[in-house]
């Protein structure tokens, strides 16, 4: 019998968290919940998807504290590796992103959107 054996570039790490993320050069913010995160590549579930191959960029907080009052601000850019559709009704799609930019910033709760993270036009209200 043959054994398949899981090879991964980078250790990926459980954090669950929200995130927000769109497709590159679309204004609207779509919402997720990070079920994982290496070096590489984003895991998460979210409700409105993207196709595989799409370009996205994606913003979420790395709290340093449970209280969530300190922590880094990320923005990634990345491109959908793989679509995983929902499997119950109960259960979003999932998304895998490759990671190919991203920026670091001190986490600053007065900030409203992450769009200046890289230099991106702000969203108009």
């Amino acid at each position: 019998m043959r054994q398949v054996s899981e090879s991964r570039r980078s250790q990926r790490f459980p954090i669950k968290m929200s995130l927000r993320f769109r497709v590159s050069g679309e204004g609207e913010w779509r919402q997720g919940r990070i079920v994982n995160i290496s070096a590489s590549g984003v895991f998460f579930r979210c409700q409105q998807s993207a196709d595989r191959g799409t370009h996205v960029e994606m913003n979420f907080v790395l709290p340093n504290s449970p209280a969530k009052e300190s922590g880094l601000e990320v923005a990634c850019k990345g491109e959908v590796v793989r679509l995983e559709p929902s499997l119950t009704t109960d259960d979003p799609p999932s998304l895998a992103v490759e990671i190919s930019d991203y920026r670091l910033l001190p986490f600053n709760p007065s900030r409203s959107n992450f769009d200046s993270l890289f230099g991106l036009p702000k969203d108009e209200e």
